[in-house]
């Protein structure tokens, strides 16, 4: 179990990554031209899950993901796996096979996964410790997780939607004490993106935000954690 301590020792190094000038002015004169891809487009998007995209490109470039076992979580068609390459791809969809697919009970026949995504699902898991854990249990040393999940969101997907969102520091918390290290950890949001959230009930794209790129730590929408097997 995590220790006073170790949250406060977790907390800086977190904070002296992703909440300096640097990173927080990161997008605020937005790579409009790089929604370019017509298999996802950013029109009609969530859009944190862009922003997400392009950090997770960078990693991807960083880590050099080369991978000879994938395993996605919902989401086979999720917009990262082109920056994956990967030699076999399994899937895993809930609602397919709920029991067997259960993650607080999940225990499928491979178990040495060299990396897992699974994008916007912790929110639906009522213990995601418990899920955490076992998804480590499935991968190979040195394996890696990819995990995002929403800080602030509107109910979805009920009755199967436990949280509003998680914060980075929970998040990061969560890897750690189920036995990864974080290689890479961040977060996006801005006011005016949650208020049109919460005002429509519905998921802003780029179209609908004024300053898209802008970041404000205040207003958090969405975090992410690559972390790898200890």
């Amino acid at each position: 179990m995590l220790t006073y301590f170790d949250i406060l020792k977790l907390y800086e190094h977190y904070k002296t990554y992703n909440c300096n000038e640097s990173f927080l002015n990161k997008y605020k004169t937005f790579p409009f031209q790089r929604n370019n891809h017509s298999w996802w487009n950013w029109s009609g998007k969530d859009f944190p899950r862009v922003i997400s995209l392009l950090e997770f490109e960078e990693y991807s470039k960083k880590y050099n993901f080369n991978v000879e076992k994938l395993l996605t979580i919902n989401g086979k068609n999720d917009p990262e796996l082109q920056y994956i390459i990967r030699k076999k791809q399994y899937d895993i969809d809930y609602m397919s096979d709920v029991i067997r697919y259960d993650l607080h009970t999940i225990n499928l026949d491979i178990k040495n996964y060299d990396f897992i995504l699974m994008n916007q699902t912790i929110e639906h898991l009522y213990n995601p410790h418990v899920c955490i854990k076992n998804l480590n249990n499935h991968l190979n040393k040195n394996g890696m997780l990819y995990v995002t999940v929403p800080c602030n969101n509107i109910p979805h997907d009920t009755p199967l939607h436990y949280y509003t969102g998680i914060t980075p520091m929970g998040l990061i918390s969560m890897f750690i004490d189920n036995g990864f290290n974080v290689l890479e950890a961040g977060q996006w949001g801005n006011k005016e993106y949650i208020n049109k959230l919460f005002s429509t009930n519905k998921w802003p794209d780029y179209t609908m935000l004024n300053n898209p790129g802008e970041n404000d730590i205040n207003y958090p929408a969405i975090t992410w954690v690559l972390g790898m097997k200890i």
